[in-house]
């Protein structure tokens, strides 16, 4: 097993794991949790817990009287809420991990640790799909704890065609979700997609054995297809007439390194021409990475179109088309959509969405958020997003949503809305917003130093804008 994304250090601990694992052992891959005040690590230290939520640790009694009354800045530069204001969150929250765990426990190979969490370390390391590289297929990582200046989202995207499925999956046939059924004699599902929202009855639909660890990347294209039905974007029965669906997926990163196996919405929408465009950091760092190639043209990353798939016609003839943002940033994009709200926006080529997503995208933690949010409000572009954590949610509510009026016009100063606009950017802060378990999530919940609740990725979901038939 090959752990170039780890140091020196951590990839013999994780060597001795797997080794261990192989023979039937079964080791805790714990963390250790740090201080929520001033991010000190707590390794073997006596911790001190909120004795309210459960949720929290502290160094001493000093860190944990100061995160009560708040004011302190964290290791980032920037100042925490008070854990006054969200205790009782934290509390609720904490209540959310035995649903977490059941959904973790649809699968044999989910071994529960001592501390209620989920890690996969050691199973994927033991099938040789743990570390950083083209080696590991789609399973690649961007490094632990070496330099992750090294490593580009989506460097496969540098080169003129994708990877065949099998050396993407690096799983035995059985165990892979083919979307090429030609190639692997498979059977492909029937249309439309009826299965309930879990993974035990999805992976019957699929025809997947419930021992394929298929999911731990799944969880991506089903989480989509998930936020895409809070929203009302999945009719049931499914449409007769072909319709036409574009989606604006935000705040890419990691997905850039799996881009193929979003082409599993072209199964689950059928009768449904699906244009997703891609939009985030990792999509600008790639695209300039492109730019310096000897041959830039004729890289996936500088196509039209970088990915495109098509459903058999016993799947319901879905198809999707993945494409890269034209806006150069993501701060411009509140901006491009104002531009785009009665047709194209001639300047950046921008078409207004039918909806956007993002996943574990943090709201109120970061910028760029501000003005997409303010510009789904206004122009009435359905919006829904995972998180990490629960809590985070509830800060997008308080931070974010309850604010938005205020930051309408401390982002938007220069920008003219008309009065059914700002009527509709007002509404925001007096609507109720609805979070809750993604059944999709990545199995968890996950080992997490922080701690603040349970956490996963892509483990919370909530609708921010309301889609014609959103199943709040």
């Amino acid at each position: 097993m090959a752990t170039a994304m780890h140091s020196a250090h951590h990839a013999r601990m994780i060597a001795d794991t797997v080794a261990k694992f192989r023979k039937g052992e079964m080791v805790d891959d714990l963390v250790f949790p740090i201080c929520a005040a001033c991010s000190a690590p707590q390794r073997g230290a006596k911790k001190l817990q909120c004795s309210k939520c459960k949720a929290i640790h502290y160094c001493n009694i000093q860190c944990a009287t100061k995160d009560w009354k708040g004011g302190i800045v964290i290791s980032t530069g920037d100042v925490g809420e008070r854990h006054k204001d969200i205790c009782g969150t934290l509390k609720l929250a904490v209540l959310k991990k035995p649903d977490m765990q059941a959904i973790a426990r649809q699968f044999p190979w989910a071994r529960q640790q001592s501390d209620g969490t989920f890690s996969f370390v050691a199973l994927k390391g033991s099938k040789n799909l743990l570390g950083t590289g083209a080696e590991f297929g789609w399973w690649t990582e961007e490094p632990c704890c070496n330099d992750r200046s090294t490593y580009t989202w989506g460097f496969r995207l540098l080169d003129d065609q994708h990877i065949r499925e099998r050396d993407g999956w690096k799983l035995p046939d059985n165990h892979i979700p083919w979307l090429d059924f030609g190639l692997s004699g498979t059977v492909p599902p029937k249309a439309p997609a009826q299965f309930e929202h879990n993974w035990k009855s999805y992976y019957a639909w699929r025809g997947l054995p419930i021992d394929s660890p298929a999911a731990l990347l799944l969880h991506w294209p089903l989480t989509a297809f998930r936020l895409l039905s809070l929203l009302g974007f999945v009719p049931s029965p499914p449409p007769t007439e072909r319709r036409q669906l574009t989606v604006y997926l935000l705040g890419v990163e990691k997905e850039l390194d799996f881009v193929p196996i979003f082409g599993e919405l072209a199964l689950l929408l059928p009768q449904t021409d699906l244009h997703l465009t891609m939009f985030g950091p990792g999509v600008n760092e790639l695209l300039k990475k492109a730019n310096k190639l000897k041959n830039p043209t004729s890289c996936l990353a500088r196509q039209p179109t970088i990915y495109s798939y098509t459903a058999p016609k016993s799947s319901g003839s879905g198809s999707i088309k993945i494409s890269f943002s034209p806006s150069a940033s993501p701060f411009l994009l509140g901006q491009d959509l104002r531009g785009s709200s009665h047709g194209n926006n001639t300047n950046t080529g921008i078409k207004r969405p039918d909806a956007m997503i993002a996943f574990n995208a943090g709201l109120a933690t970061y910028l760029e958020w501000k003005s997409v949010v303010i510009a789904s409000r206004a122009f009435a572009v359905p919006f829904a997003v995972t998180d990490y954590q629960e809590v985070s949610m509830e800060s997008d509510i308080r931070l974010l949503m309850r604010q938005l009026v205020g930051l309408r016009h401390m982002f938007w100063a220069g920008t003219k809305l008309s009065g059914e606009e700002e009527r509709k950017v007002g509404e925001a802060m007096r609507d109720k917003y609805v979070h809750g378990l993604n059944p999709f999530m990545l199995l968890g919940p996950r080992p997490h130093p922080i701690g603040g609740g349970p956490s996963a990725v892509n483990g919370f979901e909530m609708v921010i804008t309301p889609g014609p038939a959103s199943l709040e």
